[in-house]
């Protein structure tokens, strides 16, 4: 089913949405910083404020005890305190202790003078409105207590704060600004890799596979994402190669049998023949339409298990039994090339897996040992344990001529022939596709298989398949 044609969206894009969060982010931490320093600035101008505020009426109550011996003397004192000050709006006031106010400076406001002394006992700063102030309770030469207030307007700090302000807006509206521009490139280069990556891969064809994605050697997460694209891009290639040589040499293996089908009868036809001419063109016809009809088959086989990579289910499988039925089978197609078939088995042997499936798979090998074998050769099958005694192996030894080394890595390739080391008096005809169609089979068992070959010497072949415990074996079908 071809894939669904996905619309981009210039907004969508990720790069777009990296530049939208990146500025969002970064105005977030703009904002609350310039929040956070204007906050701050306050906070700082009000401590200080307090500081200088506590400071001068610890001041004017320490001179007062010292030298005030009368109310008098105190108002004198405070006038004399204020005098420097009230150009900046500081204000004073003498209050006894009936709330009533001795004396006050011009410049205190009325809402600092009708606050009453009780309200602010518990603390020594008070805040109304647009006034602070500090108080502080002294003792009067009559032993009387008397409470002194001295505060400010906080106006000015206000103006200071909003001096700030007017320099931390423009700042903010300047970086609000480039803050995109800086989101946009920063998501250009984040994605970057990810353009080159699409570039690469929109010029890939299933006919030109050689274009690989590009590595800049950082080993960061894109890095890595290139490189199992370009391990992905190894074997889609190698896959449409086997693929292409498969389509190649199906083709033809079918075209001979075809032609060959074609030539018979169109010898049998060209002029009037005897019933013994027909009937060997006839036995012709027969022999290449078997041979066709096996390779459709093994073709159909091999299609089937290559599909499937493992078994959906497997059921526990005599496999000692299975070889028994198969050597039976072949016991006397072997005598008649002159060559003995033995099979050692000495312990039991349950696998897992599709009876009818391994039965072909010892057919295979079989089958191909004895078309390479010569006459007088021999044909040895051994079955055991592996070395961990979680697999069972299934040895396959003949004496036939062998293979050349440069030739092993092949022989499990569709349609693979080879008579490089062999006798070719002994080579029967095959498709060349029994050792792929067994290598197919094994690994979706979750097997293994592999072959040893001497020339001069013979051939090993070695089926690892995992070992099971048995459960009631089904019956084994008829080797008929």
């Amino acid at each position: 089913m071809p894939s669904r044609v996905i619309r981009l969206i210039p907004w969508t894009t990720l790069r777009v949405r990296l530049t939208i969060w990146n500025t969002a982010v970064v105005l977030l931490a703009i904002f609350c910083s310039l929040g956070a320093v204007r906050l701050g600035a306050r906070a700082a101008l009000f401590r200080e404020a307090d500081l200088v505020l506590q400071g001068e009426v610890a001041e004017i109550v320490l001179a007062l005890r010292d030298r005030a011996t009368s109310n008098d003397q105190i108002v004198n004192e405070l006038e004399r305190k204020m005098t420097g000050h009230e150009a900046r709006g500081w204000f004073t006031q003498f209050i006894d202790k009936s709330d009533k106010t001795i004396w006050k400076s011009p410049s205190c406001p009325d809402l600092v003078t009708q606050f009453p002394i009780t309200k602010d006992r518990q603390t020594n700063l008070v805040q109304i409105e647009g006034f602070r102030f500090a108080r502080e309770t002294v003792v009067g030469p009559s032993g009387e207590l008397f409470h002194i207030r001295i505060g400010m307007p906080t106006a000015f700090l206000e103006e200071d704060i909003d001096s700030l302000s007017r320099l931390l807006v423009p700042i903010g509206l300047l970086l609000g600004i480039l803050t995109p521009l800086g989101g946009y490139w920063l998501a250009l280069r984040a994605t970057a890799p990810i353009a080159g990556i699409i570039k690469t891969a929109d010029r890939l064809r299933p006919t030109r596979m050689g274009d690989r994605l590009l590595l800049r050697g950082s080993g960061d997460e894109l890095d890595r994402l290139s490189l199992t694209i370009n391990r992905l891009l190894d074997q889609l290639a190698s896959h449409i190669e086997r693929q292409e040589e498969f389509v190649a040499n199906a083709a033809h293996e079918l075209r001979s049998p075809l032609a060959a089908i074609q030539s018979s009868l169109e010898v049998a036809i060209l002029q009037p023949r005897t019933a013994i001419d027909y009937q060997a063109s006839l036995e012709d016809v027969l022999e290449q339409t078997r041979h066709l009809s096996k390779l459709v088959n093994d073709l159909m086989l091999l299609a089937e298990s290559a599909t499937q990579q493992k078994l959906d289910t497997a059921e526990t499988t005599d496999f000692k039994r299975v070889v028994e039925s198969v050597v039976s089978m072949f016991t006397g197609v072997a005598e008649e090339q002159g060559i003995s078939l033995i099979l050692s088995a000495t312990h039991d042997a349950f696998v897992a897996g599709n009876m009818v499936q391994l039965r072909q798979v010892v057919s295979n090998l079989i089958d191909n040992a004895i078309r390479f074998t010569p006459h007088g050769g021999q044909i040895s099958l051994q079955i055991d344990s592996g070395e961990t005694n979680q697999d069972i192996c299934l040895k396959v030894i003949d004496t036939g001529s062998g293979i050349a080394k440069e030739h092993l890595d092949r022989v499990f390739d569709r349609f693979y022939q080879s008579n490089s080391g062999r006798d070719r008096s002994v080579v029967r005809r095959g498709g060349g596709l029994g050792l792929a169609i067994c290598k197919s089979i094994v690994e979706a068992h979750g097997g293994s298989i592999s072959i040893e070959s001497q020339p001069g010497k013979g051939t090993t072949i070695l089926v690892r398949l995992l070992k099971t415990e048995p459960q009631s074996p089904r019956p084994l079908i008829s080797a008929g």
